[in-house]
């Protein structure tokens, strides 16, 4: 994951008070993978029911999360560098 992506949802977190272990508890997986997450060792894979979890427990709509981790500019450089 890169660091760019990652930091929104950090922020978001911060921004809620949510420990690693909440954040754990609620989409499902070990408070080991949401670290590997924000210390960008990993990206998460995460399951439809997990991506809801996690919009949930941010107050993020599945439309917000997937801005964070890939912004609409960063998509349009993307499609202009494959034109």
């Amino acid at each position: 994951m890169s660091q760019e992506r990652a930091v929104k949802v950090i922020e978001r977190i911060r921004e809620l008070g949510l420990t690693n272990k909440a954040v754990a508890d609620a989409v499902g997986v070990g408070e080991r993978s949401v670290y590997r997450w924000f210390s960008y060792e990993r990206e998460p894979r995460l399951n439809f029911h997990q991506v809801a979890a996690l919009c949930t427990v941010l107050n993020w709509s599945v439309q917000q999360l997937a801005e964070a981790y890939h912004p609409p500019e960063a998509n349009e450089k993307g499609a202009a560098l494959e034109s």
